[in-house]
This record gives C-alpha cells, structure tokens and sequence, in this order.
C-alpha cells in the first residue's frame, strides 16, 4: 500500500500539498508530527475558500479515514506539521 509523505506543511494551503484522487479511493491521513494539520477537500485546482486554520484539524499521533470521490482533490496545511496519507 503506498504511502505519500507530505512534510514542511506550511499555515496556508500551498497546491504542492494535495493529493488529487484518479478513482474512488479509501484513504487513511495521519498526522505524523507534534503539531496540528489541517484538510481541506475541493472538487477543483482552485485553493480551498477557508483559511487553513479553519479547515478540518487533526491533532497529532491521529488518523482519519475518508473516501475521496475521483476528481476531488484533498489539501494540507498546518505550521510545522507534517502527515501521511495511505492510499490502499
């Protein structure tokens, strides 16, 4: 199952920090640091339309499953964070 790092996250959505679904996927992110990250998900190339601190946080040492729908596409942010995503 290959796992995507995304490190250096920064306190806005940067789009070298998504991850564009080519199928329906269950996914697993994990927050692999001390600090809070951020996920955001858009159905377009457009930056999300909510502050990154806004976003949905997930706290460190926490994983979430989710199901993107093909097409959508999930961001990442957080100051100092960084996270993974497991794509089965």
């Amino acid at each position: 199952m290959p796992t995507t790092p995304f490190d250096e996250l920064s306190d806005s959505w940067d789009v070298s920090k998504r991850h564009t679904a080519a199928d329906d996927q269950d996914i697993l992110l994990t927050n692999t640091s001390g600090y809070v990250a951020y996920f955001e998900i858009t159905t377009t190339d457009d930056l999300p339309g909510v502050h990154a601190r806004k976003a949905h946080p997930v706290r460190p040492g926490r994983s979430v499953p989710m199901q993107l729908k093909s097409g959508e596409r999930l961001w990442f942010a957080g100051e100092s964070a960084s996270a993974s995503l497991l794509v089965p």
